[in-house]
């Protein structure tokens, strides 16, 4: 629980880090332009706490640099960076920037951000084959680094050889993908709301259930007080009534049983021949 609570606190930081980051990054961007917001970029892509770049791309001078031939693949770099794996940068390294070492290592760490998004078990040998890394201890390595740092949540296990994923931050997503986020968005909804119709239609049957259950409940309550009534009805009948506090007979019983014990009396003295002295 503690840990959770852990991850979770270094996970809100690194999300508070990296939005104020970037919007400062946006702030100088509107008067950065040609070179110097190429520079900016590169700012951008070694900055450690930023890992979403959209609002970044949608900057004017930023995208303003399509439309020249020595600015263009800066521009491209950074929509791999938003969108991009590790793979993605290698298939295309002959027309964009070289990177940084800080800008490669960063570009791993999205890596596998993407790749923790689409699977709950990573084997060490997929990601060293989408990475680029020759041995366990790098893989390792740099997942722990990603662990720290907020961008997934997980369990190294050594004995199965793979990352056991729990959670991982959200990448920018491609304009492409923006109608299959919506359709998957309003597949969604509709499941919610035949889940909350289902809901309440079960809600509605066990309250009606619970009604009739306490009706028929003080029905029976009726009853049984009908049949007490009727009982001290008949007891009083029999026994000459009995008082408002149910706890003495009429004067007629009593009456009889005293003269009942009067009689045992006498017949007490009779068998014991009780009598004058001689």
């Amino acid at each position: 629980g503690f840990h959770f609570l852990a991850m979770s606190a270094m996970v809100l930081g690194a999300e508070e880090a990296g939005a104020s980051a970037l919007q400062q990054f946006c702030l100088l961007a509107k008067s950065a332009k040609g070179a110097n917001c190429v520079e900016l970029i590169t700012r951008a892509l070694e900055h450690p706490a930023i890992t979403v770049f959209a609002e970044l791309l949608d900057m004017e001078n930023v995208q303003a640099l399509q439309s020249c031939e020595s600015s263009a693949p800066s521009l491209e770099l950074l929509k791999l960076f938003a969108y991009g794996t590790w793979s993605d940068y290698k298939r295309r390294a002959a027309q964009l920037p070289a990177l940084s070492e800080t800008q490669a290592k960063k570009l791993k760490k999205l890596t596998v951000v993407t790749l923790c998004s689409q699977s709950k078990a990573l084997p060490y040998e997929t990601l060293m084959r989408e990475l680029e890394v020759s041995s366990v201890r790098q893989v390792e390595d740099l997942l722990i680094e990603c662990l720290y740092e907020g961008l997934i949540q997980g369990k190294l296990d050594q004995s199965a050889s793979q990352l056991d994923v729990h959670y991982c931050i959200g990448r920018d997503i491609h304009p492409s993908e923006v109608n299959a986020m919506c359709d998957l968005l309003t597949n969604w909804h509709h499941n919610s709301l035949e889940l909350l119709s289902s809901m309440r239609e079960k809600l509605d049957s066990y309250k009606l259930e619970c009604d009739t259950q306490r009706l028929q409940q003080q029905e029976l309550d009726q009853k049984i007080e009908a049949v007490r009534v009727s009982m001290r009805t008949q007891d009083t009948s029999d026994f000459g009534g009995i008082s408002a506090d149910g706890d003495t007979y009429d004067t007629r019983f009593d009456e009889d049983n005293e003269k009942m014990r009067k009689s045992g009396r006498s017949k007490g003295k009779h068998s014991f021949a009780v009598g004058p002295r001689k």
